[in-house]
């Protein structure tokens, strides 16, 4: 269950009947981590926060050992500090319950190294702007039986559905106890692939959710004897998985994408915001598809997005403009633009986070995304993609941080700390994949994400 955000505090919380409350943060290597708090310990927890070692920002996926080339160590200590508007029970976890936290320093500032801080900048930029923040993540995972595939289904197939149903009807009912309003369901093209949307979010709220959403997935599933996976490439010769991230921007309760006089129902607002994430997105790679795995999935032809460009529900365009605003009676409500260049390895503060900092400067430098394309990007040849500045986004992770890392604007979003954390982080991941077979990528992948 999750309680009103606008009138929680200590005593709400206490009022539940909960032993353990575990305190999350998602680190550099995309991981959700935790520690929990008892009872008794939980009004300390939620004034002062909980000790965490500077050190646990700079983690690498495979393996608990710092990396050196983040400049954090094991000397050092932060707080993270739960949100009680995040406060939720978990019904698969009877007895527990979870808040999302924000990382402090021991005077009580944000630490420059905390992912959610960096998306609150970028909210409160956009807000600055005159902006509200609507966005959601939706996500494609596989279910695992004793090491396999769940099923052998294809896209939307209904022995999917029969092989699922009890799962999907236990993981429906945890996620609307949390608050994320599930919208749909249904088994995807891989080999126990599944995918659940939810309703769109306010702001870091819309991160908030990402965490929460996968929590669930997982807690669910081990409930039923299953193993989820989030990995962006869980098996070989199955479909990919990606975390698309749906957005859009309000002001004054009204989508400011649509225009129904505009190009495909958009406005300028619309198109600016597009040509910003065109104009970074290589260097937002590392953000998004930020695993080497990621890489197994972003290929022309697997609708993944690895083109930049953009068009009218072209999903394999890295920018999708979803139709459902254009039908009859459905107004301006559902404008969004949606990003097929992300998967669940990201922290979903830094893909969401980086996004927006693009998104910002396009408005703010006005910039122009070109016409929409209506046919796969992959089908034209180099000469018709070069004279539509449609670039082939990077091919692996080492050539995703290059672009991020002369991505002034985008360094200048994260700042330097922060900057180097996670890129010291994914570089250390990718050089220690570059020494490993297939084999062990995927298998290390797998259950991490």
């Amino acid at each position: 269950m999750t309680l009103d955000p606008e009138t929680i505090d200590t005593e709400t919380i206490l009022q539940q009947d909960v032993q353990l409350t575990r305190i999350l943060w998602t680190d550099n290597a995309g991981l959700t981590r935790a520690k929990a708090v008892t009872r008794p310990s939980l009004p300390g927890a939620m004034l002062r926060g909980v000790g965490l070692s500077m050190g646990q920002q700079a983690l690498a996926m495979m393996v608990d050992s710092v990396v050196p080339e983040s400049g954090l160590s094991a000397v050092g200590e932060v707080r993270i500090v739960p949100d009680p508007a995040s406060y939720v029970t978990l019904p698969y976890a009877p007895g527990s319950a979870a808040m999302v936290s924000d990382m402090r320093t021991l005077d009580g500032k944000a630490w420059a190294h905390c992912p959610r801080d960096f998306l609150r900048r970028q909210v409160e930029a956009a807000e600055q702007l005159g902006f509200t923040v609507m966005a959601s993540f939706e996500n494609e995972f596989y279910l695992f039986k004793d090491g396999e595939p769940l099923d052998s289904s294809v896209y939307g197939a209904l022995d999917g559905f029969s092989a699922s149903n009890a799962f999907a009807l236990d993981v429906l009912a945890a996620l609307d106890a949390h608050g994320l309003s599930p919208e749909m369901y249904y088994p995807e093209s891989g080999p126990g692939q599944q995918e659940i949307s939810i309703a769109p979010a306010e702001g870091i709220a819309a991160a908030d959710r990402q965490v929460l959403f996968k929590m669930a997935v997982n807690g669910v599933a081990r409930q039923h004897g299953l193993r989820a996976s989030f990995a962006a490439k869980p098996v070989r010769d199955g479909a990919g998985s990606g975390c698309h991230i749906h957005l859009s921007l309000w002001r004054d309760g009204v989508n400011t994408f649509y225009d129904q006089k505009g190009e495909l129902g958009l406005s300028l607002t619309a198109r600016q915001s597009i040509a910003g994430v065109l104009t970074h997105l290589p260097g937002l790679c590392a953000l998004t598809v930020p695993s080497v795995n990621s890489y197994r999935r972003l290929l022309p032809g697997w609708w993944a997005g690895s083109y930049a460009c953009w068009g009218l529900d072209n999903r394999e365009a890295s920018l999708r403009v979803a139709s459902g605003h254009l039908l009859s009676g459905a107004g301006g409500g559902s404008t969004n633009f949606e990003l097929k260049t992300c998967d669940a390895s990201a922290s979903p503060y830094l893909a969401l986070g980086g996004l927006l900092a693009c998104v910002l400067d396009g408005l703010r430098r006005q910039l122009d995304p070109g016409a929409p394309l209506d046919m796969p990007p992959g089908s034209l040849t180099d000469a018709e993609r070069a004279e539509r500045t449609i670039q082939r986004l990077p091919e692996s992770l080492p050539e995703a941080l290059a672009a991020f890392e002369q991505d002034d604007l985008l360094q200048a979003a994260l700042g330097p700390d922060l900057a180097r954390s996670f890129t010291a982080v994914r570089r250390a991941e990718a050089a220690y994949f570059a020494t490993q077979d297939e084999d062990t990528e995927l298998n290390m992948h797998r259950f991490v994400y």
